[in-house]
């Protein structure tokens, strides 16, 4: 059953889960409009011609709850919202020779660089267009883990790097196209 039946055959969007797991992260630091639009840049060319990372994981929020019984009613246990929380972001990409940006990120930390970083998790749908967009913000690194290197592997080096954030949104790509076409819509 499709939700927006005639939507497929008007535009030639499809509304189906992507099979492959194609995706860009994109980062840029928010401390000024410079370097704003410096490392945006830097994060899109670099994920373009250098290779992105081939793993995300932490795209997830939990909305904590509390728990409270009533005096006299036994069988009942009220439940509450709290806070929401979002766990850590956790990118894997296999080592480069061009590229040690979250190795310098977090170096930078030990040596009084701060640098806080909002970024875009863009899910690809198979013809490149964007699917999905998830945008964190206020991100720093937690943790760098370099390749296990073992002589007589034939894997691929991998390093991973942890990013801690203040939030994660899903956003919609129908209504970021929509509002980038106009009010005619």
């Amino acid at each position: 059953m499709t939700l927006l039946p005639g939507l497929e055959s008007l535009t030639g969007l499809r509304l189906d889960p992507p099979l492959a797991h194609n995706f860009l992260v994109l980062m840029a630091e928010t401390t000024s409009p410079r370097s704003f639009l410096l490392s945006g840049g830097m994060s899109l060319v670099g994920d373009a011609l250098f290779g992105g990372f081939s793993e995300c994981e932490g795209l997830k929020v939990v909305q904590e709850e509390q728990r409270r019984h009533e005096g006299g009613l036994n069988g009942t246990e009220h439940r509450f919202p709290t806070r929401t929380t979002w766990p850590n972001l956790v990118l894997t990409r296999g080592v480069s020779r061009i590229s040690q940006s979250g190795w310098d990120w977090i170096d930078g930390f030990g040596h009084g660089k701060v640098k806080r970083m909002d970024g875009i998790v863009v899910l690809l749908d198979d013809a490149r267009l964007p699917h999905n967009i998830w945008k964190f913000t206020r991100g720093f690194p937690v943790r760098f883990d370099g390749p296990k290197l073992k002589a007589t592997a034939n894997d691929v080096a991998v390093e991973t790097l942890e990013i801690a954030h203040e939030g994660l949104w899903q956003l919609s790509v129908l209504k970021l196209g929509a509002e980038a076409v106009g009010p005619g819509i």
